[in-house]
């Protein structure tokens, strides 16, 4: 069985150090490695050769005006192979990685994708809580992560973290990836629950091993993000929340869900809960927030009702 590793990087070398080095360290090496690089990165081309050089065959991808989705989508045309995991820049796979991806592969035929535990190396993971969703979306649309949470066995999800997951190479390749995903330089919002929810759509088993990890450690974006609060990634992550579940869910579900969003939302979308939540301690940067998450939702229900003509969408 053939494993690429496929990694979007974001333009941080000492990230990309460290993840070229976990790679390298692990029990069973990558077949190949392609990496995703920012039009102005200078620095990961002689990392690269410097870390990897002949021991493993490697692509670099730069990236262009088309958005990362579609510069996922060119690396994963150029390969040739069985099975796709993917990986972050600031991320640092345990040396056991690629070989549970491997194994668990061949000895589980009906899967379509596997995926582990995103665990930030900020936290400290014996007072984590345990949890016993992960990977979740409700049939009202709240969509449920928990992808750094310790919980007590594998099981079957609905969508994984794209900073540790892995997919049959065919199945992805023949359900592709949404290019009408908002994004921002290098940040796609959603990507890998839109492609878990298209999975869903065909049946085919999407499984979560909690002792598969990856150490992350949440680098800076290199894009328009200030210390502030960044309207654009509200809006756009809203659009693609909404846009995703408006595309799978049922008629009911979306009515639903469009009430959820409104009534409550979530800390990245504000509802009108989370609006009266934040208000004392934000002010009207809540309700910005909150102004913001709505301009989203209602692009993407024009993305999702004219999904043809992106350009009434945009912003």
């Amino acid at each position: 069985m053939k494993v690429n590793v496929l990694v979007n990087g974001g333009n941080r070398p000492r990230d990309m150090e460290r993840l070229l080095k976990a790679l390298m360290a692990q029990n069973r090496k990558p077949d190949a490695v392609f990496i995703l690089i920012h039009p102005r990165d200078t620095e990961t081309p002689d990392l690269v050769e410097k870390l990897i050089g002949s021991v493993v065959s490697y692509t670099l991808v730069r990236k262009d005006q088309s958005g990362p989705v579609s510069s996922m989508l060119k690396a994963l045309g150029l390969m040739v192979c069985n099975v796709v995991a993917f990986t972050h820049d600031d991320a640092a796979p345990r040396p056991d990685w690629l070989e549970r991806i491997e194994n668990a592969f061949v000895h589980m035929p009906e899967i379509a994708a596997l995926g582990g535990r995103d665990l930030p190396a900020t936290t400290y993971p014996e007072i984590l809580p345990y949890c016993d969703v992960v990977g979740k979306v409700t049939w009202y649309g709240k969509i449920i992560a928990n992808h750094h949470l310790p919980c007590l066995s594998a099981r079957n999800v609905d969508f994984l973290s794209g900073v540790n997951a892995a997919y049959r190479h065919e199945i992805l390749v023949g359900t592709s990836l949404d290019l009408r995903l908002q994004w921002q330089q290098d940040t796609a919002w959603h990507w890998e629950l839109a492609l878990g929810m298209a999975l869903n759509k065909q049946g085919v088993k999407q499984w979560y091993e909690p002792d598969m990890v990856v150490d992350h450690f949440p680098g800076k974006l290199f894009s328009d993000q200030k210390d502030g609060y960044w309207f654009a990634a509200t809006r756009k992550r809203a659009q693609n929340e909404t846009y995703i579940l408006m595309k799978y869910l049922p008629i009911f579900g979306r009515f639903a869900c469009m009430v959820y969003a409104l009534m409550v939302g979530s800390r990245d979308s504000y509802g009108l809960l989370q609006l009266m939540r934040f208000w004392p301690k934000e002010g009207s940067l809540a309700f910005r927030k909150f102004q913001d998450a709505l301009r989203g939702r209602y692009n993407g229900m024009q993305t999702w009702m004219f999904p043809d003509n992106l350009d009434r969408v945009q912003g």
